[in-house]
């Protein structure tokens, strides 16, 4: 258990909540892997006893701050608490706008207000969990898991809805801040909650990616040096705030600027080892540029060779207790083997590029083009934007030309792929399903390559899911930092991402600190292959996991689709891996808590 916390809410002096509150601190108090860490009237929290997260205390009895907090390089003027104000929702919305945009990390604010009102808010990188549920006569949770909890604090009613599960297995990359249990709900990214028990109480977006898409940065020269500037300053915090670190080396565009920046903010000492993962093929095989890195970084690199060998139950079955489904870890060796270098090396973070493809637009699509026509008229599709989109999307100038007609024309944007495996019913009640940023996009009216950006940075929310390694060690990821996705969402498309290489203002902002190795690469290592031998190897186990398990027996899953992935002819040439996978870890995710909590009353299973 890492970087855990509880905090337990009430209105101060509230006789009802008080020997509540008492019952549960009891057993707080009992728990050995809990300690105390906070006490102010109406808040108690507790912190896990191993690795505790960092805890900052508001002025005045305001509240609390849980986890890693750094300053924003522009910070904006603090609004104040505003508590004279009558609407004390209000004062505290106002008091998480302002923390929004004074400071970024990995954290949660617990909000307190002069007359008991509370509220939680939780920063846009998602970095840390923030689940809510309530215990009756006014008193609150607020947690990063459920389990394992003391029976008097955890969730009354923590009931599986099929509703959530379906639609969490037809389009996982939504789902993210979507709560699979009654009376559990889980704040969004950048989301504001006030805690009020016995009354309607919904999230809503304080920071949402609109906001500086609609404020855009033209002077394409300034804006490099301040991307610059913005990846330094979040490299150095994050990779500066541990002795020694795993650098991932991919030998990609992102893992090599992240290496760049370590050199320049002088880390590279920090740096244990560069680790590269291998899979013996040609297509997925990055040794050489992750080595060109590594030497200009002056780290030694280690490269961890995998090979497809087969899925197993009890590996399935090691992270199914927690909140979410395990999907970025169904394949074990990823997590063990990087887990033996942090024991080997003595690291106790690992430092990952991971998000910067979304963050600096790596996508190709007719949408970036579009948003060239709405910025310099129809005259644009004669650009070489659109050239460039249609290379790099392996498709026609014409048919380019053809989509940004359609989006022009009031057509939207393409949706997020749904499974594949989901049964039709599944599909269609999932067909307006989006990421809470991705419908605060389309109701603002943003433009449609920028909307594939903030659908890009959403998506990377999925892989902060349980994993392994982050029971062993802190995962920073400095490229998806709040200060640097903000600083691109304000860069229009076209200039981020309409050339003939992807992500060519990161790259051309950067060149000087990558291999040119690295810089005039224009692929990248594919794994595709590795996953559907995997899942081929394991099909013996995945036949009867599937066919005969819990996803397909409540009609959630179609039979018929999943004996069509599985089918060892089809796999290889047909099959999508990643709907497989996902599948798989919902399937271990539901057979463990089925066992533990009932089904919903209000969603139960179909069939």
């Amino acid at each position: 258990m890492r970087r855990a916390y509880l905090a337990l809410i009430w209105p101060p002096g509230g006789a009802d909540a008080a020997p509540h509150a008492d019952v549960c601190t009891e057993q707080m108090d009992a728990a050995p892997q809990w300690r105390r860490a906070a006490d102010l009237p109406g808040l108690r929290l507790w912190v896990s006893r191993d690795t505790p997260p960092d805890l900052r205390r508001l002025p005045q009895e305001g509240g609390l701050i849980v986890g890693a907090v750094h300053d924003m390089p522009d910070a904006l003027a603090d609004p104040g608490r505003a508590e004279g104000r009558d609407d004390q929702e209000a004062a505290l919305g106002a008091r998480a706008v302002a923390l929004s945009r004074r400071h970024w990390g990995a954290y949660v604010a617990i909000l307190r207000a002069g007359r008991g009102e509370a509220a939680v808010y939780r920063d846009p990188g998602g970095g840390l969990d923030c689940l809510t549920w309530s215990l009756g006569d006014g008193l609150e949770v607020v947690a990063s898991q459920i389990s394992p909890l003391p029976l008097a604090v955890g969730p009354r009613h923590p009931f599986l809805n099929w509703d959530r599960i379906a639609a969490f297995l037809a389009l996982p990359s939504a789902c993210a801040a979507l709560s699979l249990f009654d009376e559990v709900v889980v704040v969004d990214p950048g989301g504001f909650r006030p805690l009020q028990s016995g009354r309607s109480a919904t999230t809503r977006l304080v920071w949402s990616p609109t906001r500086f898409v609609h404020d855009p940065i033209d002077d394409a020269p300034a804006a490099a040096r301040e991307l610059v500037a913005r990846v330094d300053a979040c490299t150095h915090a994050l990779v500066g705030a541990h002795e020694r670190v795993l650098l991932e080396l991919s030998g990609g565009l992102d893992s090599s600027i992240l290496a760049g920046s370590v050199a320049a903010t002088g880390l590279a000492g920090r740096v244990a080892e560069g680790v590269n993962f291998t899979f013996g093929r040609p297509e997925s095989d990055e040794t050489a540029y992750a080595q060109a890195v590594a030497e200009r970084l002056g780290a030694p690199l280690t490269c961890l060779r995998h090979t497809p060998a087969s899925l197993d139950e009890a590996s399935l079955a090691e992270l199914a207790d927690a909140f979410h489904p395990a999907a970025n870890s169904v394949d074990p060796a990823w997590d063990r083997d990087e887990i033996a270098r942090l024991r080997a090396t003595g690291a106790r973070a690992v430092v990952s590029g991971q998000g910067g493809d979304a963050v600096f637009f790596q996508m190709p699509g007719a949408a970036i083009a579009a948003d060239a026509v709405a910025r310099d008229g129809w005259g644009a599709l004669a650009a070489p934007v659109v050239a460039d989109v249609a290379r790099r999307a392996r498709t026609s100038v014409w048919a380019v030309a053809r989509e940004v007609w359609r989006l022009r024309r009031g057509g939207g944007t393409v949706p997020d792929a749904r499974s594949a495996l989901v049964a039709s019913g599944v599909r269609d009640a999932a067909a307006d399903l989006a990421h809470s940023w991705v419908r605060q996009a389309r109701v603002d009216g943003v433009s449609p390559g920028k909307q594939l950006h903030i659908l890009a940075a959403s998506i990377f929310h999925g892989n902060l899911g349980p994993r392994r390694r982050r029971r062993e060690a802190d995962v920073v990821y400095p490229l998806f930092a709040q200060p640097v996705l903000e600083h691109c969402l304000r860069i229009p498309a076209p200039i981020l991402a309409g050339a003939a290489y992807d992500r060519a203002f990161a790259r051309r902002a950067f060149a000087d600190r990558i291999p040119d190795l690295v810089r005039r690469r224009r692929a990248k290592g594919l794994v595709t292959v590795y996953f559907a031998r995997l899942i081929a190897n394991s099909v013996g186990l995945l036949r009867p996991y599937l066919l005969d398990g819990v996803l397909c027996d409540a009609g959630v899953l179609d039979r018929a689709a999943v004996e069509s992935a599985l089918d060892p002819a089809q796999l290889i040439w047909t099959a999508r891996p990643p709907d497989i996978l996902w599948a798989t870890a919902m399937e271990a995710w539901v057979r463990y808590w089925q066992t533990r909590v009932p089904d919903s009353r209000q969603a139960p299973r179909r069939m």
